[in-house]
């Protein structure tokens, strides 16, 4: 896989989505919007946070934060033009601006130490070398400035090895990395990123989640021959359970220049 075809494919997303162009499954979005907000919400932000969202996607999360936060001035950016049409349309503030962007072109884009906090939410594993996800995670530390935040949400090896174990346990097929992610190692994670940042922590705030809608629930389409469906009561359900286990690859990460 190339950076251009990645490009090309979330392209086509937004082109044929506008309510799910960046991820099918809305409450996980919305679970993913609520943990990065609640991280932002904790953090000792200066009184008007310069926040950057890289990988913004349609702007979704975009929108929450700036909701939340209305003394942020936030900045928008993403490679796919066809996605920032759609994250344009969904912004009513003037604090919110949006712009085309490549998270391994961040220094080159923005001067060090531009931003309090900056967040991620499956941007990285877009990034198709390993390489270029830990080079991005500098320009990430280097764009902040002194005590501000990373906060990001990305998937792990870990948490997808679990979910597969599970799965099998009871005849259910692995759910496939997609073609276009590379998911983190979790402990090479943890090391490269501490040479960057400090108190770097890793939560597993979707494992319920996963629980819930990929196990129990797929077992019971299986047994019922139906196929799944994200609209089912169980996936609202799920989104509002607290977290237990590790049955998630996509996790919470929390760090601090």
């Amino acid at each position: 896989m190339t950076n251009d075809e990645i490009k090309r494919y979330w392209d086509q997303r937004a082109a044929e989505s506008s309510h799910a162009a960046t991820t099918n499954d809305l409450h996980l979005r919305g679970l993913e919007a609520a943990a990065l907000i609640s991280e932002l919400q904790a953090f000792d932000l200066p009184k008007e946070p310069r926040i950057l969202d890289i990988g913004c996607g349609d702007g979704e999360t975009t929108a929450a934060i700036s909701r939340r936060f209305p003394s942020a001035r936030i900045q928008g950016i993403d490679f796919s033009p066809e996605m920032l049409t759609l994250a344009k349309r969904k912004s009513d503030s003037n604090r919110v601006a949006f712009s085309v962007g490549d998270v391994r072109n961040l220094t080159n884009q923005f001067e060090a130490g531009a931003f309090d906090a900056i967040i991620t939410n499956r941007c990285l594993i877009n990034l198709p070398h390993k390489e270029e996800q830990y080079d991005a995670l500098k320009q990430i530390s280097e764009c902040l400035a002194p005590g501000g935040y990373f906060v990001g949400t990305e998937n792990f090896t870990s948490g997808q090895a679990s979910l597969t174990e599970l799965r099998k346990s009871i005849n259910l097929q692995e759910i496939p990395v997609r073609w276009h992610n590379l998911y983190f190692n979790e402990a090479e994670f943890v090391e490269k990123t501490r040479e960057l940042f400090r108190d770097v922590e890793l939560i597993n705030f979707s494992s319920t989640y996963y629980l819930v809608t990929r196990v129990v629930y797929s077992a019971l389409c299986m047994s019922e021959g139906i196929e799944p469906a994200y609209e089912h009561p169980l996936y609202a359900i799920a989104a509002a359970l607290p977290p237990i286990g590790d049955f998630s690859p996509i996790k919470l990460i929390r760090a601090r220049v």
